[in-house]
């Protein structure tokens, strides 16, 4: 996970755990292996990354998420590159399929859980180059 990801689950956790908790998040992290994110950038291949999707729960069901998502597709299709993301439950993993992503890889973080690796490929056209 890269430092831009990191960063605001970082701060979250500070306010809700002790240093001796975020140390040991930060080793299961490394363990877990690299992310998808990690290799795209160490491969330079270009990517959308959508870094938190949050949708009040007053508003959840009523498609606001396949909305947001779509100006990323849409945008990931006309430059003709990947949409990616990092979830951290099942079910919110299983909401991205859903929406027509493809789950790439999950990590093991061991007691902190899994972390999902999330992938939605270009459609090919001749405007972004990819037909």
């Amino acid at each position: 996970m890269g430092l831009k990801t990191m960063w605001p689950i970082a701060c979250g956790m500070l306010h809700n755990s002790t240093l001796k908790r975020l140390l040991q998040f930060g080793i299961a992290i490394k363990r877990g292996g690299a992310s998808l994110q990690d290799r795209m950038d160490k491969e330079k291949k270009p990517y959308i990354f959508v870094g938190l999707v949050c949708v009040r729960e007053q508003y959840q069901g009523q498609g606001y998420m396949r909305k947001v998502l779509d100006l990323a597709f849409a945008e990931g299709d006309r430059l003709g590159v990947p949409v990616i993301l990092e979830t951290d439950a099942k079910s919110k993993c299983d909401k991205y399929v859903h929406l027509g992503m493809e789950l790439a890889e999950t990590h093991d973080l061991g007691a902190f859980g899994k972390l999902y690796d999330l992938i939605k490929y270009p459609e090919p056209t001749k405007a972004n180059g990819t037909v």
